[in-house]
């Protein structure tokens, strides 16, 4: 499971491209780390994004088309909207992964010019 939230991490912070994606990424990363604690998963590892990364996120704007901003500002809305854990129970633990997976499923599909793979 910790492989799935590292996964998702990288994604949340490195892919987003262009405009307030890139800040609206970054918010829901922070966000992402109070839901991982609330189900009692540890953290360690988990760097929020800098300025710089936010700034060099802006900058690949071009690199992005407007299918790959798509993606990214659903993967961004399901993030900030996935439920966190009722308890710390590994039956709440594996459905909030399973959750995170289906966010993470949102970025299929783009460009590897905007980061994707």
């Amino acid at each position: 499971m910790k492989k799935i939230l590292f996964g998702l991490a990288a994604m949340a912070s490195l892919t987003a491209c262009g405009g307030n994606i890139c800040d609206d990424t970054a918010d829901a990363f922070e966000s992402l780390i109070d839901k991982v604690e609330e189900c009692g998963l540890p953290t360690t590892g988990f760097q929020e994004p800098t300025d710089e990364d936010i700034e060099s996120c802006k900058e690949s704007l071009d690199d992005c088309s407007d299918s790959d901003k798509d993606k990214l500002d659903a993967f961004v809305t399901c993030m900030n909207d996935v439920k966190g854990c009722n308890d710390k129970t590994q039956t709440e633990q594996l459905a909030f992964a399973e959750r995170l997976s289906k966010c993470n499923a949102k970025l299929d599909g783009v460009s590897a010019a905007c980061g994707g793979e």
